[in-house]
């Protein structure tokens, strides 16, 4: 089946950026999206090296906007800064 998708540059941008990252054509990448989000079909992760899923992984965790590109100091997560008031 072949189905034509209008994307905006941006969007057509990333993906093939992300194809290219991981060594995919562009077509094959988005087949492979499609795939993943259709009830049903098996996880392709059962077929993928530990290296692929590892960076199958750092992909999925790279996608996030808001996320920490920094790590939180031994400080915040000490039992007194749990349990640290305002008033304090």
């Amino acid at each position: 089946m072949t189905i034509q998708i209008e994307l905006k540059p941006e969007i057509e941008a990333e993906l093939k950026a992300r194809a290219q990252k991981n060594g995919l054509p562009l077509i094959q990448y988005v087949q492979r999206i499609l795939e993943q989000h259709v009830p049903g079909q098996e996880v392709e992760s059962a077929m993928m090296t530990a290296q692929e899923r590892a960076k199958a992984f750092q992909d999925w965790a790279e996608s996030f906007p808001n996320r920490r590109t920094t790590p939180l100091p031994d400080e915040a997560l000490s039992r007194e800064a749990f349990y640290q008031t305002d008033a304090e």
